[in-house]
């Protein structure tokens, strides 16, 4: 019996010493098309969240619906804006796609905004200030800069806005703490505590077309920081 058993052992191990290698060998294949990938990425330019065009990838702005409907490219009248709105998300949800938007891309600045998704949902602020700052701690570890951006108000829902008072002091202060840009867009879109009727649609949430050139001020300041 052993006489059988011995060339079967063989003939297994050799079926599974050919398995590994050729599991090996994809897995390096893999890996080698993923650098192709990228530096093909990084040489002909790549297509943001609304379809655009974008060579070199130098910024992403990386938020919910209201950033997703700016015309970025248009108002910051440049080409190497990459839009990562993401519609409806919510700020943890914008954390799963920093390995497709920053990593890839490696930009020198990414502008961050969320949590009126967070808010609707009945998140707390202290879950949103936790996801908020696992993100920018996250994107700054990657080697972009990155820029927190105020959550605007929603208009005449007096008691959230409070709420995002104070889910903006504490930011403030966590970038302050942690050497990041904190870009307050209330001074341009808000007054007394609440936004602007001139530049909010009738759903008290997001913006019209012409709120856009007023944040698009706020980030000339950080353009201007950083030799942008």
């Amino acid at each position: 019996m052993k006489s059988i058993f011995r060339p079967l052992s063989l003939i297994l191990n050799i079926v599974l010493i050919g398995y590994i290698f050729l599991k090996e060998s994809s897995f390096a294949n893999d890996g080698d098309e993923k650098i192709k990938e990228m530096a093909v990425i990084k040489k002909n330019g790549v297509t943001d969240e609304k379809g655009l065009f974008v060579n070199p990838v130098n910024i992403v702005m990386l938020g919910n619906s209201i950033t997703y409907q700016g015309n970025w490219q248009e108002v910051l009248k440049r080409k190497d804006v990459f839009n990562g709105g993401k519609p409806g998300w919510t700020t943890q949800q914008l954390s799963w796609v920093i390995k497709d938007f920053i990593v890839p891309h490696k930009p020198e600045l990414c502008f961050f905004k969320g949590g009126i998704n967070d808010y609707t949902l009945g998140i707390s602020t202290q879950r949103i200030y936790q996801n908020m700052t696992m993100v920018l701690d996250s994107i700054n570890a990657l080697g972009t800069k990155p820029v927190y951006t105020s959550t605007l108000y929603q208009r005449t829902n007096f008691f959230r806005n409070r709420q995002i008072d104070s889910l903006n002091q504490m930011m403030q202060q966590f970038c302050q703490d942690k050497g990041y840009d904190f870009m307050d867009l209330r001074p341009y879109l808000c007054q007394e505590g609440d936004i602007l009727e001139a530049y909010v649609l009738p759903d008290h949430t997001h913006l019209i077309p012409e709120a856009y050139p007023q944040w698009a001020r706020a980030m000339e300041l950080i353009f201007q920081k950083y030799g942008l």
